[in-house]
């Protein structure tokens, strides 16, 4: 099993300050670094590369590397060794970066860490098939087959019904606005009965409630990966107050949007071993101007 070829060491959250510079340094492993926001360099032997929101970096073994940053970096990181020979020598052919904003990725990257946090039984084994797909994703995207977006709370490519398909990407261009399921019917030329029926006969749940499980996952976004209020993100979600957002987060998540961000920071520059042996060297520095 490919999986099983790959073992996963250790992930982070981390939060670079401007003049925060990462040492030149190199390392026996495999390292990849999502960008989630922020501006600065990151250095790959004789290479500079711009670090903009959704990019990937390939970092290989032996390669020596260091970052800068200019403004707050957010980043996901995550180091890894590959045993697979085959998928070994495509990582070391492979190009360093690559741009994957809308892939899975950072959500892919997100669950290892929390298998990781809670090593639930087989957790090991869960990170090493998640990290399989994201290096596998990598590779596709470069052998110039791009990887579909990640659809959260289901896949529009698997649903076959054409007026609930049309229905869910109307919904999800135009969730930040004032939007009822009169305006979703209107803009698909159906009534309301039939737009609900055929929601609630594929998903299970009725138009309303998509729309609002879909703000919350934005809005899970905003939280985790910017600095805006709270107030600001149910603005920016569509929701008609923070009260309003308030409740319906707790009830979607078990707890507050506050909580969640609280207990997501407190996450951040946390090391997560995923292989118990491993320990991470901290490399960072603030520069003193």
């Amino acid at each position: 099993m490919l999986g099983s070829a790959i073992d996963v060491l250790w992930t982070a959250r981390y939060d670079y300050q401007p003049g925060w510079v990462l040492e030149p340094h190199r390392h026996n492993f495999f390292q990849m670094l999502y960008v989630l926001g922020g501006k600065g360099a990151f250095q790959l032997e004789d290479h500079t590369f711009a670090l903009r929101p959704g990019l990937l970096l390939l970092v290989k073994p032996e390669v020596v590397h260091g970052a800068t940053a200019s403004a707050v970096i957010k980043t996901l990181d995550i180091k890894f060794h590959v045993r697979n020979p085959k998928l070994r020598s495509a990582l070391l052919r492979a190009p360093s970066c690559a741009n994957m904003s809308g892939s899975p990725v950072p959500e892919l990257l997100e669950r290892i860490r929390f298998e990781g946090e809670h090593q639930r039984p087989l957790y090991r084994d869960v990170c090493r098939a998640l990290m399989a797909e994201i290096l596998l994703l990598y590779l596709r995207h470069h052998s110039g087959v791009e990887a579909q977006p990640a659809a959260p709370l289901d896949a529009r490519e698997l649903v076959q019904d054409s007026l609930l398909r049309r229905g869910m990407d109307y919904i999800r261009k135009n969730y930040a606005g004032t939007l009822g399921v009169n305006d979703v019917a209107n803009a698909l030329g159906c009534c309301d009965r039939s737009l609900r029926q055929h929601f609630r006969n594929v998903l299970g749940v009725g138009p309303l409630e998509y729309l609002q499980r879909y703000r919350v996952a934005r809005a899970k976004e905003l939280i985790e990966y910017s600095d805006y209020s709270l107030k600001e993100i149910a603005v920016r979600v569509g929701f008609r107050n923070v009260q309003h957002f308030t409740r319906l987060f707790a009830v979607a998540e078990g707890q507050s949007p506050g909580a969640w961000r609280q207990r997501y920071r407190e996450g951040i520059r946390k090391d997560v071993c995923i292989n118990p042996h491993f320990e991470n060297a901290n490399r960072t520095r603030q520069v003193v101007s």
